[in-house]
């Protein structure tokens, strides 16, 4: 008998495969399945990233568009409209056969073409991002009736919706309310990749203190208060050094500023390293500055490398550092910010402390109980 008949088939659909933390994770949780039990299909909305390289050989990559001006067309259209007939039509084309699950792992837009596949037998959304404090969700979600057509046409129609951490599963309930099947599940880190990785290549230390930070240059991430904070540390006489390691929309207004505000010195852009974890292994404390977060991939990853941290209060930042105990934890100003900086650059004690912090919440994310829930689900 072929084995093959024996595998569940599943059918995983993202946006696009660039540089964020959800795509990071499905690519680490796709390195990690058993394929002598899965069959797994990847649905790419948009071909374009730069994980596409990393998916694994096993798996069927189906691109629905190349165009990225036409697919964020097509998105706004669905969101403003209800207009998806090109959608349906190009999903209804390329995907056919039976699954036996289907999952939105980047919940939004996309999920709806979980509908316009017609041999799913079970459908499931991941929610990655945090629906009030993210502005990209909450302006949307501000329309009444708009989110009542997702309660009814989206939300309600789903067998499982699944959360990446406690933050994102209350903020979820504030909008749309409660369903039968919602679950947390941490991502998958995949710690010992990035202890192999971190180890891989060698940077010497700065001479003075040194702040690493790391994520896409959109507004959510509060780059710009990183900036600003970083203004009044040098103002109150500290010397160190920012580092920000990713790309994104924002590189020039942020340039600008550190331009505008004589920290051109201060602060350096590296652009996206496809292997950061060196650098963030070398620099004193990791910072992250957001405004919004669901589960922030790379905090975890940094406490894993014992890094000491500095977030703001914020969705999933806080929950991760359990409001400061694993972690210092700034208010959402410029001035919090700046002071939490120059606790840990007035006290070499301190950093140590939250190093080991680090290293003892990092016993959170561990790979193998959290495949062991992905697992569950994909044989539902």
């Amino acid at each position: 008998m072929d084995n093959t008949t024996t595998k569940r088939k599943i059918i995983f659909i993202i946006p696009s495969l660039t540089g964020g933390g959800a795509e990071r994770t499905l690519i680490n949780l796709l390195q990690k399945l058993d394929y002598t039990k899965f069959e797994i299909d990847l649905l790419v909305v948009l071909k374009d990233g730069v994980y596409l390289e990393n998916v694994p050989n096993e798996v069927k990559c189906i691109f629905l568009h190349h165009n990225k001006m036409l697919v964020r067309t097509l998105a706004w259209l669905q969101k403003k409209t209800g207009f998806n007939y090109l959608l349906r039509k190009t999903t209804e084309n390329k995907i056919r056969g039976q699954y036996d699950l289907g999952i939105s792992f980047l919940d939004g837009n996309f999920t709806d073409l979980l509908f316009f596949i017609k041999g799913l037998k079970k459908r499931c959304t991941w929610v990655h991002s945090s629906y009030k404090t993210n502005r990209n969700f909450a302006k949307f979600y501000e329309n009444t009736k708009y989110v009542q057509k997702l309660k009814e046409e989206r939300y309600g129609r789903l067998d499982g919706i699944y959360f990446v951490s406690n933050d994102a599963k209350e903020e979820f309930i504030e909008v749309f309310g409660t369903y039968p099947k919602m679950e947390v599940i941490y991502n998958i880190i995949d710690t010992e990749s990035v202890l192999i990785k971190a180890e891989s290549e060698t940077y010497s230390k700065h001479s003075i203190f040194e702040f690493v930070a790391l994520g896409s240059l959109l507004t959510v991430k509060g780059f710009d208060r990183l900036i600003r904070a970083s203004k009044i540390v040098k103002e109150k006489g500290f010397n160190f050094k920012v580092s920000i390691l990713g790309s994104g929309a924002e590189k020039n207004n942020l340039e600008s500023l550190v331009k505008e505000n004589n920290l051109k010195e201060n602060i350096d852009f590296l652009g996206f390293v496809s292997n950061p974890y060196p650098l963030l292994k070398k620099a004193d404390v990791f910072i992250m500055s957001s405004v919004s977060e669901a589960l922030p991939t790379v905090l975890c990853e940094a406490m894993i490398l014992g890094k000491a941290t500095l977030v703001t209060n914020c969705s999933g930042c806080r929950e991760i550092v359990e409001n400061g105990q694993y972690g210092l934890m700034a208010d959402q100003s410029d001035q919090s910010l700046a002071e939490n900086m120059i606790k840990y650059l007035s006290d070499p004690n301190l950093v140590v402390y939250y190093e080991l912090q680090s290293l003892e919440r990092a016993e959170l994310f561990d790979d193998k109980l959290v495949l062991e829930a992905y697992n569950k689900i994909l044989n539902q």
